[in-house]
């Protein structure tokens, strides 16, 4: 809801998001590419972010062109983006995504195992304009651009950072 505490969370000790998605054997890139699994309302540039896109959302957790796992977020203090990028995963299976920042930097879990793509830069927390979170939508220019083709199964946000073996695949 509009009140909701987790719209005014930043994450600045650092966070876990996990989501358990299933991509249908229909999916193309022309038609699905950038669909998101969960993100936050709120442009970059709204939030005083000025390199990067400043019509992005301030963070999503989203499926590339390549039905890969992109983790997108816009942190505290940085001007910039700060990207995380899986792999191709294949289609119509169930995976478990999930990221997990100490504080510094974010790494990106498919299955539970780290990818390779995961960034060096310092990313501490995540930018709010204090507006709801958004499931199976990713924001573009203030509109939904691009609504999830597929099956969004359980989704969990943690204000903390979760080891692997406490995902909610364990």
């Amino acid at each position: 809801g509009p009140h909701a505490p987790l719209n005014d969370a930043t994450f600045a000790r650092g966070y876990t998001v996990e989501a358990f998605v299933k991509l249908p054997a229909d999916w193309t890139a022309d038609a699905n590419a950038w669909m998101g699994v969960i993100s936050r309302w709120g442009l970059a540039g709204e939030a005083g972010r000025t390199a990067g896109d400043p019509q992005e959302p301030i963070a999503t957790l989203s499926l590339s062109d390549g039905h890969a796992a992109q983790w997108a977020v816009y942190p505290l203090g940085a001007g910039g983006p700060s990207t995380n990028w899986g792999h191709e995963m294949p289609l119509s299976a169930w995976w478990h995504l999930a990221v997990v920042n100490d504080g510094k930097h974010s790494v990106l879990y498919v299955d539970g195992c780290p990818v390779v793509r995961n960034p060096a830069t310092p990313a501490v927390g995540i930018a709010t304009l204090h507006q709801p979170w958004l499931v199976g939508g990713y924001e573009y220019g203030g509109e939904i651009n691009q609504v999830f083709h597929g099956w969004i199964g359980d989704i969990r946000l943690v204000d903390r950072p979760l080891p692997v073996h406490r995902f909610m695949t364990g």
